[in-house]
């Protein structure tokens, strides 16, 4: 009896090992999905820098505004000011001492025009007086506060020792005497005054310098006489610190 031949096949079936899992997040990411992640970013800055842009301008045209309004409704001005009279307590001169002393006394008038702003003179004002481009004596201001629509008159004490030539010390010695008639003694003082603008006295809202060049023709320089200024210059420079 013949048996049915069974087809039978040199190939095996491979073994099968354990199904390695398919990756739900792909390994590396592709060009496009780079390029997407790399556009985002570059718009978030972007977007970033005209946010900041945009907030400083408005910013600064707060600012502009502010300042606009302050000054239209309080119109500042800048105080005024005249060297009402001099008073010589003590001028040393020998002609054979080049060494010169002197102690004055200046009257300075301050006048604050403004209504609703004080002015503090702070620390660190000073008055020098000085013949023929040498510095004589020099004082302090003392600090305090003036009221708007104010006029104060400012005593300074001004004391010094100066080296002076034969020349300067000369004309010190005529000055003493009195000089020739029609004629009259050039003396400088100047004056550099740190103030603050207070609004109400109560926030100061504008730091600046006042510089004055006083020139003063005076007629003696006499200790313990009266002095006359007949005539006097001034020339103002105003250096803005800051504001608020």
């Amino acid at each position: 009896m013949d048996h049915p031949h069974h087809r039978s096949s040199n190939l095996e079936d491979p073994p099968r090992g354990p199904t390695k899992p398919v990756p739900l997040v792909p390994k590396y990411i592709s060009l496009s999905t780079r390029n997407f992640y790399r556009h985002s970013y570059a718009d978030c800055c972007q977007r970033l820098i005209c946010f900041s842009c945009t907030f400083l301008f408005f910013l600064i045209l707060l600012f502009l505004l502010a300042f606009a309004a302050t000054y239209t409704i309080l119109n500042p001005e800048l105080p005024k000011y005249k060297v009402s009279s001099i008073v010589v307590n003590s001028l040393n001169v020998n002609p054979a001492n080049p060494m010169v002393s002197t102690e004055f006394t200046v009257f300075i008038e301050a006048d604050n025009p403004n209504k609703r702003i004080g002015i503090w003179y702070r620390n660190a004002g000073t008055v020098t007086a000085s013949f023929r481009g040498d510095t004589l004596c020099t004082g302090d201001i003392q600090q305090f506060l003036q009221p708007g629509k104010n006029i104060t008159l400012m005593e300074i004490d001004i004391k010094g020792k100066s080296e002076a030539e034969p020349g300067e010390r000369a004309a010190l010695l005529e000055g003493i005497a009195g000089p020739p008639p029609g004629e009259a003694l050039e003396l400088h003082v100047i004056a550099r005054i740190p103030v603050a603008f207070r609004l109400d006295n109560i926030a100061t809202i504008w730091r600046f310098r006042i510089d004055i060049l006083f020139t003063l023709m005076l007629n003696s320089i006499a200790p313990g006489r009266p002095i006359g200024i007949e005539s006097a210059e001034q020339h103002v420079e105003v250096d803005y610190m800051d504001w608020m």
